[in-house]
């Protein structure tokens, strides 16, 4: 019965591999794809920065500048300060920018999560933009962290996207700064290749999503929601890209470009973060509905939501199967002979198939991470590559405790935002 139970696993996780690999080998093949609406006269659109601010001082300076270096002429920024107890304020405040202008929260009604610093500055923008008699379709408005650093021509290539009036929403890529330390080598690898190539099939599928640093948002597209199109969700930004689809606006995906963010160092805040985003996800789940009644949306691209929103689900799923799998091999190593287990003559296949399921994934991201980076003349380290081959599988099982801390969350109604705490520079 043992024997059978270890077939079928093996078996599974044989046929889940492979799946997994075509996957992968057929959204790494897809090339980019290029703006619809090209024109020689383009427009120059206008682009708000937000910056929601909850003790940012670390990261807020250098963030700024990288902003103020951007290729772009017709930008401001908005440095949401959501009541910081440290000297967030006193840093941007002294740079003295005369683009960079301060939106202070005050309690009771700061902290209460970013998606609510969003729609405070929004309500702010969208009223001067009606009194100053903007056309809101000609305002952008961009989502950085503190920690985001948009590399220069970012804006450009935004301004590319978004002179399709049909746009939006847009997401950029995004690359992590402290990528010579492992732990943040292998968030790199996730951010600049995996979820990279995703996010270009998506453009096929039109059904991109938004996520995190870097996020593009047409005023006019969070005018056709409403009030406050940022919701309370743990995932505030996919939700907000998916209300923008729901709209019948398009999305698109920046992939030339990106924005520079902070890597997590600490195992402990990286399983928090990731807990927090999938509570998001689960959160997310009940507007499954509205993509379904959505007619506009392609079978392609609401079969792509269906299974980012399946994602919670899934994860647990494998949660379970790799304890069994755990369970399975305890037992085994109480009941096998050693000497014969060990024998390589007769077990080198089993072997080889092992080593082979367990790496071939980290294998397939990190060299396209390699070739993303000589690409676009990022600096990497092929040594340091070697060893997230190594450890990829590893940092994959990190993502087995995020989801079951998420369904404890959101069994137990704790929804609170957890905020990921920035690194000294």
């Amino acid at each position: 019965m043992l024997e059978f139970l270890i077939k079928i696993i093996v078996s599974v996780a044989t046929v889940s591999v492979f799946v997994y690999f075509f996957y992968a080998t057929l959204i790494i093949f897809l090339p980019a794809k290029k703006s619809e609406y090209i024109t020689n006269d383009i427009k120059e659109l206008e682009y708000y920065f937000l910056i929601p601010c909850l003790n940012e001082e670390k990261v807020i300076e250098n963030s700024l500048k990288a902003i103020m270096n951007l290729k772009y002429r017709n930008f401001k920024v908005f440095v949401i300060d959501d009541a910081s107890t440290d000297n967030t304020v006193k840093v941007v405040t002294e740079m003295k920018l005369d683009k960079v202008e301060i939106i202070s929260r005050c309690k009771p009604n700061a902290q209460k999560g970013k998606g609510e610093a969003l729609n405070h500055a929004y309500r702010i923008i969208r009223e001067r933009v009606i009194e100053t008699g903007k056309n809101p379709n000609d305002v952008i408005l961009a989502v950085v962290d503190g920690d985001g650093r948009p590399s220069k021509e970012l804006l450009n290539e935004a301004n590319l996207a978004f002179n399709d009036p049909a746009v939006g929403a847009a997401q950029a890529r995004i690359k992590i700064i402290n990528s010579k330390e492992l732990m943040p080598l292998l968030q790199d690898i996730e951010f600049y290749a995996s979820v990279a190539a995703i996010q270009n099939s998506r453009e096929y599928s039109q059904s991109v999503c938004l996520g995190g640093n870097g996020q593009f948002t047409r005023l006019s597209a969070l005018m056709s929601i409403g009030d406050s199109p940022w919701t309370q969700c743990l995932l505030e930004d996919f939700d907000l890209g998916l209300s923008v689809l729901l709209k019948e606006w398009k999305t698109r995906y920046i992939g030339e470009s990106a924005v520079y963010q902070q890597g997590l160092k600490s195992i402990k805040r990286f399983v928090k973060q990731r807990s927090r985003w999938v509570q998001g996800n689960i959160q997310s789940f009940k507007r499954i509905k509205e993509i379904n009644n959505a007619k506009h949306l392609s079978l392609v691209g609401k079969i792509d939501l269906y299974y980012f929103l399946a994602q919670p689900w899934l994860s647990l799923i494998t949660s379970i199967n790799c304890l069994l799998c755990w369970l399975i091999t305890i037992i085994l190593l109480f009941h096998l002979d050693f000497q014969s287990f060990f024998n390589v003559e007769t077990n080198i296949l089993p072997m080889v198939i092992l080593i082979f399921l367990v790496i071939l994934p980290g294998s397939v991201w990190t060299i396209n991470y390699c070739i993303a980076c000589k690409k676009s003349h990022e600096s990497y380290s092929i040594k340091n590559c070697f060893l997230a081959i190594i450890f990829y599988p590893l940092y994959n099982l990190l993502s087995l405790p995020s989801v079951w801390l998420a369904f404890y969350h959101q069994v137990r109604r704790k929804y609170g935002w957890i905020k990921t705490d920035r690194l000294e520079e």
